[in-house]
């Protein structure tokens, strides 16, 4: 495993994709992408054609979402998996998932 300087996620830039799945470049992305996860289970992308002033309020709303008490968030349940909240697994500490 490698170290992750700072404890930040690499970076992975997918500003440049839009319109080039199927190409060389998108095939250089994708296994970085993959091998990123092999080696550190998670990564920031970002993509700068979204503006900012779209992005930082959806963040917000996000962060809010995460936020509430776990008694709320529980109450988000389906049977489907990986629908509705999953978290609180003594397996995977830091993972929470809403959907």
């Amino acid at each position: 495993m490698g170290s992750i300087a700072q404890n930040k996620p690499p970076v992975i830039d997918f500003s440049w994709v839009e319109g080039k799945q199927g190409s060389p470049e998108w095939d250089r992305v994708r296994d970085r992408v993959k091998e990123t996860l092999v080696e550190y289970g998670c990564f920031k992308a970002t993509f700068d054609s979204i503006p900012m002033d779209l992005r930082n309020p959806l963040l917000g709303s996000i962060k809010e979402l995460f936020e509430l008490p776990l008694e709320r968030k529980i109450h988000n349940s389906s049977k489907k998996t990986f629908h509705g909240y999953v978290g609180q697994n003594p397996r995977v500490t830091l993972f929470e998932s809403l959907g």
